[in-house]
């Protein structure tokens, strides 16, 4: 059954929380736990402090020959709206992580558990703190966008990750993502040997060194000195320059990368929620990173058979190789590093090189668990980012050839982002 839009915007409310733990309660909206949320497609996360997460999403039907579906998503639990334009809920919370929620009028209920809250090192969170310190967090130029003030960071954090008393470690990891120390964090990812039994893993560092050295995009290059700060050195004139110092620095450089790594999934994994509802697909231009060819595209995954090293063999693999060897419909798919999406095909389309990546959400999905809307963290406010933590896998639903606007070769390939 169908109907047209309509122009009516339910709402929905907590009435009641019984929460006998007295575990501190927050909305990462940042209103009163009882203000009025909702709207189509919107998700708004409850942070049940020491327990964990509960996604509260709207799906109202508000769209031409859309179903007749209005429903408010509880983790799971569905909550029909009664024919009255907002449905307050009675929500019970208990110690062991549970949750249940009961529709005020209509008696509908139902019952499920919260999501986890993230692991936190203190140490990973002391390390970052310590590299803010140095000026080493976050870039310390940015020609290209606005940026944000620590104050703003700490803040945005406070709202956010209120659970923790590291809340502006991962605030500020994310904000440095968002800058051009993605570059240090991708490549200490993607060039690691990752199946060779070794913690950390080795390195490519000519791989790596190259990298550094052919980056030439506005005062990102190996002559500024704050590009080369971002990987703990300073300006270089040659490859071999930026080699020697990669050598002297590669074993501090790579837990600093893995630390900040490890502090961004847990941030991500705070994040609230986009729904399936907002956004349907999202898509990323690949390889991202404008030095690097489809040749290093394979490498970013755990599947990689050059991940076994032997060390000294360099990590790149032609595209239409890994398309044979394990991206191919039916394979899953594991990534090393975070991997950004956009909104749109047409924003991917600027920045591919060579590749476009569709992801889908699981079947059946409310909301985007894998994937974190991260632009309220960004340096530019106009930047829309969706990210992937590194350790996200797919399903490969197709790989199909096209052409961009050039008439070069373009591989689309489309991924199902799967459920933990």
């Amino acid at each position: 059954m169908f109907r047209p839009a309509v122009a009516e915007v339910r709402m929905w409310q907590l009435r009641t929380i019984d929460n006998p733990s007295g575990a501190a309660l927050w909305f990462s909206d940042g209103a009163p736990l009882t203000a009025m949320r909702g709207g189509s497609g919107a998700s708004s996360r409850l942070i049940v402090d020491g327990l964990g997460f509960l996604d509260i999403t709207d799906f109202q039907n508000g769209f031409p020959n859309g179903p007749v579906m209005d429903i408010v998503d509880c983790n799971g639990v569905d909550l029909d709206y009664t024919p009255n334009p907002s449905v307050q809920i009675d929500l019970s919370l208990s110690a062991d992580a549970r949750f249940a929620v009961t529709a005020v009028g209509s008696g509908q209920s139902g019952a499920g558990a919260l999501k986890p809250l993230p692991t936190i090192d203190p140490a990973d969170a002391a390390y970052l703190e310590a590299m803010i310190a140095q000026k080493y967090v976050p870039y310390q130029d940015i020609p290209d966008a606005p940026g944000k003030s620590a104050a703003e960071i700490r803040a945005l954090g406070l709202q956010l990750f209120p659970f923790t008393p590291y809340s502006f470690p991962l605030a500020m990891s994310i904000y440095d993502w968002t800058t051009a120390s993605f570059t240090r964090l991708v490549l200490m990812k993607i060039f690691a040997y990752t199946a060779m039994g070794r913690s950390p893993p080795p390195l490519d560092q000519p791989g790596i060194a190259e990298a550094i050295w052919e980056s030439n995009w506005n005062t990102y290059n190996p002559s500024n000195a704050d590009y080369m700060r971002s990987f703990l050195m300073v300006p270089a004139d040659s490859l071999q320059n930026v080699q020697t110092q990669l050598a002297a620095v590669a074993d501090q450089l790579q837990r600093f990368a893995d630390i900040e790594n490890r502090l961004l999934a847990a941030g991500f994994q705070s994040m609230p929620r986009t729904s399936t509802v907002d956004q349907a697909q999202l898509f990323s231009g690949q390889v991202d990173i404008y030095q690097l060819g489809t040749e290093h595209f394979g490498i970013e995954f755990l599947q990689c058979p050059l991940n076994a090293g032997p060390a000294g063999v360099p990590l790149q693999i032609p595209l239409q190789q890994a398309l044979d060897d394990y991206i191919q419909v039916g394979d899953t798919l594991t990534t090393k590093m975070v991997w950004s999406f956009g909104s749109t095909y047409e924003e991917a389309l600027q920045y591919q090189n060579g590749i476009i990546l569709i992801a889908n959400p699981p079947p059946g999905a409310w909301v985007w668990d894998a994937a974190s809307y991260i632009t309220p963290l960004s340096d530019g406010p106009d930047k829309i980012e969706y990210t992937f933590a590194p350790g996200t896998s797919f399903l490969v639903q197709s790989v199909e050839w096209s052409q961009d606007g050039k008439g070069d070769p373009l591989c689309l390939i489309t991924l199902q982002a799967l459920s933990d």
